[in-house]
């Protein structure tokens, strides 16, 4: 089992337009609306793939009920946490003359209230423990006000200890706090930095943060593919054989796939592969955490 921790969500929009025209009205050409933040891009994707991946989600007011009703009708099983303000919204602008990436607009995650948090806690070391000892545990995306970050390791811990094996994919402050409680960190070279405190190298990043935290580690560098440390054997990610338009949620992808690859019992190099495949197939199509078809 597959559980997403979405403590930031949010209703995803991206806006297809042939040019971006700043101070003046740009017409899309397509709008693509999905259940969004990086947790739920993990969930959907890992759902898509075939595994077995359980939601746990803040969400509030009526653009959290859509959020809801998205990942319904994409098949992604959630357990929903009520919070009383609204869900944000995040919006990525895709230009078709001759952009290679989108031009994001994202909202603040949305504050919890101390009742809030506590009920998020409740039900995702609920389902953790309901899980079994073979839960795959994800925390993705930003800490929101509310949800302090060392109360946010003491509950990866108390996953940890009911059995569950922990992926991060964070940033900033709540990434080096929250750090110590991983089995895995998945990074982006820019999030590397800020947690080494030293711009580096894919490889160099990775290298540095196995010796720090002594974790397995993910280090993505977008196009130029990246590099990880698995079980102690250094692995280089191969780039994308065929760069999309549409990267926005292709981190999150990248991780989806690698869950559920490692859920069908793939070793390591052979989950990594599967995981470039996702960010790949993401990439191709309008939507965070939607694959396009297979080409295999």
């Amino acid at each position: 089992m597959i559980i997403t921790l979405a403590l930031s969500p949010s209703l995803d929009v991206t806006y297809e337009v042939d040019e971006l025209r700043r101070g003046d009205i740009s017409r899309p050409t397509r709008v693509t609306h999905v259940a969004g933040g990086k947790a739920l891009n993990v969930a959907r994707v890992a759902t898509a793939l075939g595994a077995d991946a359980l939601a746990v989600a803040a969400l509030g007011g009526r653009s959290g009920a859509w959020v809801a009703d998205l990942l319904a009708s994409d098949g992604v099983a959630a357990t929903v946490v009520p919070i009383r303000r609204n869900t944000r919204t995040c919006l990525a602008i895709v230009e078709h003359r001759g952009a290679s990436s989108s031009t994001d607009v994202y909202e603040p995650a949305t504050a919890l209230d101390a009742e809030e948090w506590v009920a998020f806690g409740d039900a995702a070391l609920g389902a953790s423990s309901a899980s079994g000892p073979s839960t795959r545990l994800v925390l993705s995306g930003s800490l929101p006000p509310g949800a302090p970050a060392e109360e946010v390791a003491d509950l990866l811990d108390g996953c940890r200890r009911a059995g569950a094996w922990v992926a991060l994919d964070g940033s900033g402050e709540g990434l080096r706090i929250t750090a110590r409680s991983a089995d895995l960190l998945k990074v982006n070279r820019s999030e590397a930095a800020e947690l080494l405190a030293e711009d580096a190298s894919a490889k160099r990043a990775a290298y540095e943060i196995f010796a720090r935290f002594g974790v397995d580690v993910i280090v993505t560098d977008g196009v130029r593919g990246g590099s990880a440390i698995v079980g102690g054997e250094p692995i280089a990610l191969s780039p994308p054989a065929t760069p999309g338009r549409f990267s926005a949620g292709s981190g999150d992808a990248f991780l989806g796939g690698l869950l559920a690859a490692l859920e069908r019992g793939a070793d390591g190099p052979t989950a990594l592969e599967a995981a470039r495949d996702a960010a790949e197939r993401n990439a191709l199509c309008p939507g965070q955490g939607v694959l396009a078809p297979s080409r295999a």
